[in-house]
Formats: structure tokens, C-alpha cells, sequence
């Protein structure tokens, strides 16, 4: 356990070796909130209710997105099919500690940070926004925490597929674009996924998108029944399990292709 303490820590204070490029990231995470948070103020300007949503459940919701965008979305994996591709990841693997603890070692430390910014970041815009914030009960609260941790988890699953795509090549910038750019408009990002059309909204759940923090955010605003909060963590499950089965396979079949290499 405390190579992995190091690993956090050395993580940690790398995360600071370059402070202006941490400040412009939190910078543009922040006005993107802000700029959420203003649209949705004038949208209910002299009305209670939109969209199935009251103006504090709405405000509440903006809030939780910054919250989730930064917790589950932020990684520090992008970078790992280009180590692989180059053959960095030989030496990763020839250390005493398992590559996988180290990767997530690695990306704890960096969502600590983040969620640091982000207390920061809420306590600034709270004071300039004076929002009326909703809180749901402690055991909803409880559920709405396990689904943070496992839409996190499923992240790094995904972000651990497309760095073994380095097995073969390390374009990958383009792929993680589109993928972010799908999550911007399927994981609740820019507005809630339940004002688009049912058959829309039917078709999203088969997909991992609205795992990323749309389902976290409905459970905390008390949207989803005991039965529906039962089902959305069961899926995420299922999402880990099925991307971790995949991410397995090609990575076994990689390793096989990049020996044969001589990397």
C-alpha cells in the first residue's frame, strides 16, 4: 500500500508543477458553470417550472454537473496509448507494482485535486448566484455516492480501452474528441437528457453515456424511485463489467503482438 501512497503523492505534486496550465483548466471549468448557471437563471425568470424542473432543482442540477464533469470525467489517462505505442509502458510494467493500482493511483490523486477546485469553485459562484440549493436524504445521498464512485471506475475502464488501441497505434486524440463530444450532449452536460424525446431519451440508456453524470444527478435531485435507482446502479455495474471484459481481451491480445515486436 505505500507504493501506492508514493504513487499519490508523487502524482499529487505534479499535478502543481505547472500552475498556470492548472489555473486556465479550472478557469474554463468554471465558466462553463457560470455560463450554465446564467442561462438557466434567465430561462426561469418569471416562472417557477420548466421542463420538469423547479428553478432550485434546476440550479441544484448545474451545480452537480460542474461537481460530476470534474469527479468522474477528469483523467489522467489520455496520454496512456502514446506510452504504450512508444514502449514507455515496458518500463511501467517491469516495476514491483501492479500497472493497473499505479494507473488508478494516478488518476485518484488527480480527481482529489479537481474536487479541491471544484469546493472552491461552488463556494465563488453560491455567493455571486445566492441559489436555492435542494439536499436529499442521507440514504439517497448514500446511493447517489456509490453511483459517483462506480461512474468514475467505469471512466477508467473506458480510458484503459482506448490506451490499448497504442498496441497498434497511438492516434487516439481523435477517437477521445468525439468522445467527449458525445458526452457533452448524452451525459446531461449541456441541459437534462429528460426534456429530449422519449424514444431519444429510451435509446441513450443503451448506451454508457448517461452514466457519466446524468443518472448521478437525477438520484441526487430525488428524480428516480427506489426501483429506478436500483436499476441504474445495476447497470453501471453491468457497464464495468462488460467494458473491463473487452478492455481484458484486447489487451491480452496486445500484449501478445507487442512482445512478438520486441518492444
Amino acid at each position: 500500500m505505500s507504493k501506492y501512497l508514493q504513487v499519490f503523492s508523487i502524482t499529487w505534486q505534479n499535478g502543481f508543477a505547472y500552475p498556470v496550465s492548472v489555473l486556465f483548466w479550472r478557469l474554463r471549468q468554471f465558466l462553463a458553470t457560470f455560463m450554465s448557471l446564467t442561462v438557466w437563471s434567465v430561462i426561469f425568470m418569471g416562472q417557477t417550472t420548466s421542463f420538469g424542473y423547479s428553478r432550485p432543482e434546476m440550479i441544484t442540477y448545474v451545480f452537480l454537473i460542474g461537481f460530476l464533469q470534474s469527479m468522474i470525467l477528469a483523467t489522467v489517462l489520455g496520454n496512456l496509448a502514446e506510452d504504450i505505442y512508444q514502449g514507455k509502458i515496458s518500463y511501467q510494467m517491469m516495476k514491483p507494482i501492479n500497472m493497473f493500482g499505479f494507473l488508478a493511483a494516478q488518476d485518484f490523486a488527480d480527481k482529489l485535486k479537481n474536487f479541491g477546485f471544484v469546493i472552491a469553485e461552488t463556494i465563488i459562484l453560491f455567493f455571486l448566484f445566492r441559489p436555492q440549493i435542494t439536499f436529499p436524504a442521507w440514504p439517497v445521498f448514500g446511493f447517489f455516492a456509490v453511483s459517483v464512485i462506480l461512474g468514475a471506475i467505469l471512466l477508467f475502464v473506458i480510458m484503459l480501452l482506448f490506451g490499448v488501441v497504442g498496441f497498434w497505434s497511438n492516434e487516439t486524440w481523435g477517437m477521445r474528441f468525439l468522445f467527449y463530444m458525445f458526452i457533452d450532449f448524452t451525459a446531461g452536460r449541456l441541459y437534462p437528457l429528460s426534456i429530449l424525446p422519449k424514444f431519444l431519451q429510451t435509446a441513450l440508456f443503451y448506451t454508457p453515456f448517461p452514466y457519466f453524470s446524468y443518472v448521478q444527478s437525477q438520484i441526487f435531485l430525488n428524480k428516480y424511485s427506489a426501483v429506478e435507482i436500483t436499476r441504474s446502479l445495476v447497470s453501471l455495474v453491468i457497464w464495468i463489467l462488460i467494458c473491463t471484459f473487452v478492455f481484458r481481451y484486447f489487451w491480452k491480445k496486445g500484449l501478445r503482438e507487442y512482445g512478438a515486436l520486441g518492444h
